[in-house]
């Protein structure tokens, strides 16, 4: 089992469970592991997103390849899918430095390959050679050039059709401000953005797509007819009308399978989502000749199994979509675009359309957790999974955090109150287990 990597790379609070140093023996142990395995590099990228500790990692990482007599070319503040685009274009590794959706506290590390994420085989090579690298023969050189241009010409480019547009943006005080002002100038939106000015502490504060109220707000304070959010990373995308509606990852999924299906994009006619995905995606998807299959939480598995079965369009919830015709991992900026542009060819207005999808009753929970593993494994817990497992129309999923200290229940169903009842016993249960510190086993 992986100790310090998880569902999204290597991430924790700064000085605490991430420190330099480790930074510096990821870096060292990564550039041993992946020569060993042929890997092709030009020159090792490394970007960040806007934390205070984005520049300390980013050196330790930066020391640990220049012992390795790797190259390092130093990307700035950029979003982690413009990194894996530019990974995948170049044909090299890129190493991002940031905790998405987390608090500034937070930092991580996530590796990418020529545009996707390193398989957990990898990564567990990488852990056990922590401690055990010796240092190069050589030493590598920092070089400093431009790499955010072209992505951002590839954008503009593909969307040009969305000039006149009237949108605003929420950035987050994250890595989005790299990109999303150019874009939309480029292309000739009108844009209004809010939350662009970081100061290292200030990302994902009451904003971001963890924090939709702000929008909400703000988007009555523009004339913009829709509301982009980012989080701190910039690769998930939620949208809010002017009437507060969200269109989240389930309804852009929809939305986009319809017109890729049109194009003949959606090979297959198939769409991957996750347990999380609400069960009125997956009948309205089927009620329109469009496959639906489901994986783990975590974009992982769900490129996993796009490629697996050669799909086009795969996603969360919370925002993370992939286009895999366009690009390996998921991307808010892009997402966003791609949406318009699909309502546009559909000719359909977004939020009325995802209006008539319909969902049902769905509950969502976390509760603080430090033994995820006990708790999962306690018998009172897998006998409650058992009991409601048997119950129709109800679907509970209980699974632990991938990247905090959390126990994540999703309850849904068509029975409001039965949701509720199912959510309640649920969290006492899961109370009563970690607070007790017994492990009740048969």
């Amino acid at each position: 089992m992986k100790k310090y990597f998880g569902t999204d790379g290597v991430r924790g609070i700064v000085n605490e469970e991430l420190t330099a140093e480790l930074a510096f023996k990821i870096g060292r142990a990564a550039s041993h592991v992946l020569i060993s395995h042929n890997h092709k590099f030009k020159e090792i990228l490394i970007a960040r997103d806007t934390r205070i500790s984005g520049e300390m990692i980013e050196s330790a990482l930066t020391s640990g390849l220049l012992s390795m007599g790797l190259n390092v070319t130093l990307c700035g503040v950029m979003p982690t899918p413009t990194l894996a685009w530019l990974t995948r274009r170049e044909e090299t590794v890129g190493f991002m430095v940031s905790a998405s959706h987390n608090p500034w506290q937070h930092n991580g590390i996530k590796i990418f390959s020529n545009g996707y994420k390193l398989p957990d085989s990898i990564e567990e090579e990488i852990e056990e050679s922590l401690d055990k690298v010796s240092y190069g023969h050589s030493v590598g050189r920092i070089v400093n050039h431009d790499m955010i241009s072209e992505y951002i010409e590839w954008i503009v480019k593909r969307y040009a059709d969305l000039r006149g547009e009237t949108l605003a943006f929420d950035l987050a005080n994250g890595a989005a401000i790299s990109t999303v002002p150019v874009v939309a100038r480029e292309i000739g939106i009108k844009s209004f953005i809010f939350n662009d000015k970081p100061d290292g502490m200030n990302i994902n504060e009451k904003c971001g797509a963890l924090y939709l109220d702000f929008m909400k707000e703000a988007i009555l304070t523009t004339s913009a007819r829709y509301g982009i959010v980012n989080d701190g990373d910039a690769d998930r995308c939620m949208i809010v009308s002017r009437d507060g509606r969200i269109i989240d990852g389930d309804d852009i999924m929809v939305l986009n399978a319809l017109s890729m299906k049109d194009e003949g994009r959606l090979n297959g006619d198939t769409v991957i989502g996750t347990i999380m995905t609400n069960l009125s995606i997956e009948e309205f998807l089927s009620k329109n000749g469009i496959k639906f299959l489901r994986t783990p939480v975590g974009d992982r598995y769900v490129l996993e199994k796009m490629l697996e079965t050669d799909s086009r369009l795969g996603g969360e919830q919370s925002g993370h979509v992939i286009f895999l015709d366009l690009e390996s991992t998921g991307d808010g900026l892009v997402t966003a675009l791609e949406t318009f542009r699909a309502s546009k060819k559909l000719n359909v207005d977004p939020a009325q359309f995802v209006s008539k999808i319909g969902r049902y009753h769905q509950i969502l929970q976390n509760i603080d957790v430090r033994d995820k593993l006990s708790v999962m494994e306690d018998e009172k817990v897998k006998d409650f999974m058992d009991r409601v497992k048997k119950e129709k129309n109800v679907r509970v999923v209980l699974r632990p955090s991938g990247t905090e200290p959390l126990i994540r229940i999703m309850v849904e169903g068509k029975d409001e109150k039965r949701v509720e009842e199912i959510m309640k016993e649920a969290k006492e249960i899961i109370e009563e287990v970690k607070d007790s510190g017994a492990i009740h086993k048969n």
